[in-house]
């Protein structure tokens, strides 16, 4: 016999099934590989305009470091809001939620980036091939990529199988 709650319902009711808890599961391993690869494509678009504007103009590193994080953050804006909209609520709903994370996150990479560049530790990794690494650019992504995951998927597209943000008031 079923054991009963205090409320009267079966004791198995709050438990998700099977299917439901492995496509849970499947979900968000497919958001983490999407956010990894996301990063491979990221250090690309940030490291790139960072070498060619620092060989080619006289831009300073806090101008430099705004504007390789501008064109990541402009490619990225573009994929993740119309080929990628992966959230529960429309895209109009989202939008403004979007853009304010998005500037933060600028932002708060461009600094992070540029203090990373100021304190020159001369780190260098090079790849097979030679291939060379930035590693303040691994560094800022590494810094800002958690805070960056928890914001956008817990409070820019929210999925509808956790708790709303807040209570709707019903009228």
């Amino acid at each position: 016999m079923t054991e009963k709650l205090k409320c009267g319902m079966p004791q198995d009711a709050h438990r998700p099934g099977p299917g439901e808890k492995k496509k849970s599961q499947q979900t968000l391993r497919s958001r983490i590989l999407w956010f990894v690869a996301g990063a491979g494509v990221n250090y690309l678009f940030i490291a790139t305009p960072f070498k060619y504007l620092q060989i080619h103009t006289t831009l300073s590193v806090a101008a430099i470091s705004a504007c390789s994080i501008g064109l990541s953050t402009s490619f990225f804006f573009l994929w993740n809001y119309f080929v990628n909209f992966k959230g529960d609520s429309r895209r109009r709903d989202a939008l403004a939620r979007y853009v304010a994370a998005v500037v933060c996150m600028w932002a708060l990479s461009s600094l992070t980036l540029t203090l990373l560049k100021h304190v020159d530790f001369h780190l260098a990794l090079s790849l097979p091939g030679g291939f060379p690494i930035d590693l303040d650019i691994v560094a800022t992504q590494l810094f800002i990529g958690g805070f960056k995951f928890l914001v956008y998927h817990r409070w820019v597209f929210p999925v509808n199988s956790r708790k709303p943000l807040r209570e709707e008031p019903v009228a």
